[in-house]
């Protein structure tokens, strides 16, 4: 039995949403308008939980310290939006005592350690964070690479001696298989003798397959076998075309450009940013690592569990279209009446497998 004052959110179809009010007497839920809409939407999202869009990043048309675009997006507990923040670059092996870690946590957080340990990263308090609404085109990849590797007779004999048996047994199986294979380099050591003449008579370059193919219609088993060489690190771009509807909007605009841009730059600093001795003659020297990206894809306070997630990013490019329809047009105060950005992005860290569920 709902209690009075308990407010609900329906959807009207294309109409959008209201939210009704339950009243005790006489009993009955009743659609809101005007402020009364407004008060009852505000009550809403408490009974919810609230939402860190709005406790951390500010409610739309309150003072907050985001940049965002639309300005007003709407930010309920069921609002799908980008949040980016940005933090000075962590060096990976620098401030992490490797070897206690490993010692009191997993191989996996060892190596995450330096990407996701809030404690090592500090946020860049010059860079706003950047609220933007869903992109058109989310995707990820994941790359393995997987190659063909070709091994001699007397390595490939070896290595299966190797992997059979105990380690001392297998030791021994590969100095018998190498002997045995020796009976194979007869023919090879003829075709090394053929080899050396042409080159010296011709310069001519020929394989000792070449050789074998000329002469008796063979080549050496190539023995290829599929090997596992690592996986690669997750690229990706996020694209949004931006439409100024006020003065406001068309700050924000560029405002968040402009942030993407300082963000993906490096910079000079002095001595102390770098901790080296010496001071400016020495800092004068080197430049600053840019800054890394959060790229959070939200819903409400929370992650969107629907979408990829992505450890700490850096930005890779940044590409500004100000003729994103083909024609160059302006408002009357210069403001550009349409702008794509584009951002590219690589991740920090590797994803394995045990990680799919969180990225």
């Amino acid at each position: 039995m709902p209690r009075d004052g308990e407010v609900r959110k329906k959807r009207r179809g294309r109409s959008g949403t209201s939210y009704q009010i339950y009243r005790d007497p006489p009993g009955e839920w009743r659609t809101t308008t005007g402020d009364d809409y407004k008060k009852a939407k505000n009550t809403w999202l408490e009974q919810q939980g609230g939402s860190s869009a709005y406790s951390q990043l500010g409610a739309p048309g309150t003072p907050t310290t985001s940049l965002r675009y639309p300005e007003k997006a709407a930010m309920e507990a069921g609002s799908d939006y980008v949040l980016f923040d940005f933090y000075k670059y962590q060096p990976p092996f620098q401030g992490i005592n490797k070897g206690n870690t490993k010692a009191n946590s997993t191989p996996l957080a060892t190596y995450n350690q330096s990407a996701t340990d809030e404690a090592l990263y500090k946020k860049n308090e010059t860079h706003k964070s950047v609220v933007m609404y869903m992109p058109e085109d989310i995707s990820t990849g994941y790359r393995a690479n997987w190659s063909g590797k070709a091994f001699s007779n007397i390595g490939a004999a070896a290595l299966s001696a190797a992997g059979s048996g105990d380690p001392g047994q297998a030791a021994q199986n590969s100095l018998n298989a190498i002997g045995t294979a020796f009976d194979n380099l007869i023919p090879n050591a003829g075709a090394k003798v053929v080899q050396g003449v042409i080159s010296k008579i011709t310069g001519e370059q020929l394989s000792q397959n070449d050789i074998f193919g000329a002469t008796r219609g063979v080549i050496l088993n190539p023995n290829v076998e599929l090997l596992f060489g690592g996986h690669d690190l997750r690229n990706f771009q996020l694209k949004f075309k931006m439409v100024p509807r006020n003065s406001t909007e068309a700050s924000n605009i560029k405002q968040i450009i402009n942030q993407f841009r300082k963000a993906m730059l490096p910079s000079f600093g002095d001595g102390d940013d770098f901790n080296l001795v010496g001071g400016k003659n020495i800092a004068n020297s080197f430049i600053q690592v840019p800054n890394f990206c959060k790229v959070s894809f939200m819903r409400g306070s929370g992650l969107n569990p629907d979408v990829p997630q992505y450890k700490m990013c850096a930005i890779t490019q940044v590409d500004i279209n100000y003729t994103p329809d083909g024609t160059y047009a302006t408002y009357e105060d210069g403001s550009m009446v349409a702008i794509e950005l584009s951002v590219a992005f690589q991740e920090s860290k590797l994803i394995f497998s045990s990680e799919v569920e969180q990225y």
